[in-house]
């Protein structure tokens, strides 16, 4: 069986989940990893994501990719993640222990990022750990969640409008602040 057949009536699609796991699993836990930046956390919500998708198949409509409805409920449910009492009590003390601690003076020189070069750091700052994804978790949640969609993802401007239900020019627009927001990283000081 394909992802998605159909039900014996023919009305909605039926998700084969364990072809959605094998062929989206690891899409939708580094999702979960770059929202959450906590590897325990990000496999909880990961399991979360494929609990929704067993328990609330039938919400899937078949008029979108399928991948980027499965990206929207990891999102979600990441989102719910940082709500949730648990993460502001673990971050806040997270927070605090990293300002107690030295910082390398490699991480204090932060060197400000040349017009075309965000795109090709950012990238790079998503595979490697490096503190550029910092900058990215802290731009307001509307720039974030565009620039992860865009450059993490893959996505283009029309699959990010519908995956955040925004329009198209207002992605463009998201996407330029953003990235003004990321040239002036490093700045400060």
């Amino acid at each position: 069986m394909g992802i998605e057949g159909t039900t014996s009536n023919g009305d909605k699609p039926i998700l084969d989940v364990e072809e959605l796991f094998r062929l989206y699993g690891n899409d939708v836990l580094r999702m979960c990893n770059v929202y959450l930046r906590k590897q325990s956390l990000a496999e909880d919500a990961f399991q979360d994501v494929f609990v929704k998708v067993m328990t609330r198949s039938d919400s899937y409509r078949g008029d979108s990719d399928i991948k980027y409805w499965l990206l929207s409920i990891a999102r979600n449910v990441c989102l719910d993640y940082l709500k949730s009492s648990y993460m502001k009590r673990t971050s806040f003390m997270g927070d605090l222990l990293d300002r107690t601690k030295p910082q390398s003076e490699e991480k204090k020189r932060v060197k400000p990022l040349p017009g075309n070069q965000v795109e090709e750091r950012l990238i790079d700052a998503m595979d490697t750990g490096n503190p550029l994804l910092d900058a990215v978790q802290n731009l307001p949640a509307k720039y974030k969640d565009v620039i992860l969609l865009r450059f993490y993802f893959d996505m283009d401007n029309e699959a990010i409008a519908k995956q955040l239900g925004i329009t198209e020019s207002t992605v463009r627009s998201r996407l330029m602040r953003a990235r003004a927001k990321l040239k002036d990283w490093g700045k400060e000081e």
